[in-house]
């Protein structure tokens, strides 16, 4: 059947989707906040070790896709967002009373990190149904939840912790949880009956024969290189502007202003993509993303540059963040197999999403340091991976068409 490319049920399913990205990497996005006051609070463990409990959400978010599409197969993506929703809620209740760093490690890195990606994959998987033509414009309203998300949780959750402590703040956040888990578990509906299981697919209804499209590893190789440099950013840039000595406005805004950012810049390419090629789109927006760290993050020793290179880092990553799953539905949806590969693809982005921050954190001297010390290595390593990935995408769009007037 045609996707009906809109409808009340089709932008209900976009609303729930987008609500979900809010409570999934909305909160991931938004870890830098609690990354600075990790650091302020626990003196003798270091950046690397804290920058792994933001690092195993957004893994996590994207490596529980396999069982999550497993489950959707038997129960349905409804029942899955609502589990996802609850352990989400219950993770911020425990949090409040946490008192050491393995136990922030499990409630919030672990279990956050599974509830987020029980319902992850479904803001996209589910919504795809509905749109064709629209397929990137959608996907760009979809992740801006995250965006828009990013922006009031970090405010949000400062300014709780400021007048009502670190416990009430997270439990506030698990509160609001609440209708945003029934919300998003009563309108995220499948427009498709559920498919029984083919004779290629095994019990857990995953086609691996997938792995062997070349193309998609190619595809794969470019997202987990982006991927790789996304989450070091955003997880130390408000760090980075409490060392540099921004103005307490930028220190206390940093990571609302890369969301913000990244906001506008998630929507309006949806619509230029549907219009111009997701590819061509892809693009340009890599080869900016890697060249902000290296001419603006570098040097960056003053409010005016570190300002200039939050906004415009965090425009230019916003797009492939929206495009490479249109890119990924563009070119697999009709094969029949398209949880697959939306499976395996997040699978990859979570690999990449632990690993960056990790290496990143490497960089970063410990404890109280009045000095920038080790964010040039990390610009430069955002930086060249963005690049790489902008290169690998050059070659696969050479695969379809030499001409750069092509829509692809």
């Amino acid at each position: 059947m045609t996707p009906p490319e809109g409808g009340f049920t089709a932008w209900m399913v976009v609303g729930a989707a987008s609500t979900i990205m809010a409570m999934s990497f909305g909160m991931c996005n938004s870890y830098g906040i609690y990354q600075t006051y990790y650091e302020e609070k626990f003196l003798n463990t270091s950046s690397n070790v804290l920058s792994i409990i933001g690092a195993l959400q957004a893994c996590l978010t994207y490596f529980f896709a396999l069982p999550s599409t497993v489950i959707m197969g038997y129960l349905g993506p409804q029942i899955v967002v609502a589990v996802g929703g609850l352990l989400s809620c219950l993770s911020f209740m425990f949090l409040s009373i946490s008192n050491s760093i393995w136990q922030i490690f499990i409630i919030q890195g672990l279990m956050f990190g599974m509830g987020s990606g029980l319902m992850y994959i479904h803001s996209t998987g589910t919504t795809m149904q509905y749109f064709d033509k629209r397929k990137a414009l959608a996907v760009g309203i979809i992740t801006a939840g995250s965006s828009l998300a990013g922006v009031y949780w970090p405010i949000g959750v400062r300014n709780m912790i400021e007048r009502i402590g670190f416990p009430w703040a997270n439990r506030v956040i698990g509160f609001i949880y609440i209708p945003m888990t029934i919300f998003s578990a009563c309108y995220i509906k499948p427009r498709l009956p559920p498919t029984k299981r083919k004779p290629e697919e095994n019990f857990l209804r995953i086609d691996f024969g997938v792995l062997k499209d070349w193309k998609f590893q190619i595809l794969n190789v470019a997202w987990f290189s982006f991927m790789l440099s996304l989450f070091p950013g955003l997880f130390f840039i408000d760090l980075f502007c409490l060392r540099v000595g921004a103005p307490r406005s930028l220190q206390l805004y940093s990571v609302a202003i890369v969301n913000a950012a990244a906001l506008v810049f998630r929507i309006i390419p949806g619509f230029l993509a549907d219009k111009f090629g997701r590819i061509n789109l892809l693009i340009p927006s890599l080869l900016f993303s890697g060249i902000f760290p290296l001419a603006l993050w570098i040097p960056a020793n003053n409010t005016a540059l570190t300002a200039s290179f939050i906004v415009l880092w965090a425009s230019a990553t916003g797009v492939p963040v929206a495009v490479f799953p249109a890119v990924l539905g563009q070119l697999f949806q009709n094969t029949g197999h398209y949880y697959s590969y939306l499976t395996f693809f997040y699978i990859v982005g979570g690999i990449s999403s632990l690993c960056g921050p990790i290496i990143a954190g490497s960089f970063i001297p410990r404890g109280h340091v009045d000095t920038t010390e080790g964010f040039p290595r990390l610009a430069i390593f955002c930086g060249v991976l963005c690049l790489a990935s902008c290169a690998i995408m050059i070659g696969f769009r050479s695969l379809y068409t030499l001409s750069i007037r092509e829509k692809i």
